[in-house]
């Protein structure tokens, strides 16, 4: 029985560790293709970003 209880207990760790990993995966690809995703990554960094050089001109 007790090592019936180990291998439900190693079980139940590893089904949890993939669905973090699954949950984490899907996060970061929603991230990725969100509409828009590059520009407002752009205009977050102009804001925080460095003001010493003044944009370029065209």
């Amino acid at each position: 029985m007790t090592i019936l209880s180990g291998l439900l207990g190693l079980v139940a760790l590893v089904m949890m560790a993939t669905l973090v990993v699954l949950a984490v995966r899907r996060d970061r690809d929603i991230r990725h293709n969100a509409p828009g995703a590059t520009a407002r990554a752009a205009t977050v960094r102009g804001r925080a970003g460095d003001r010493s050089a003044p944009p370029a001109v065209r």
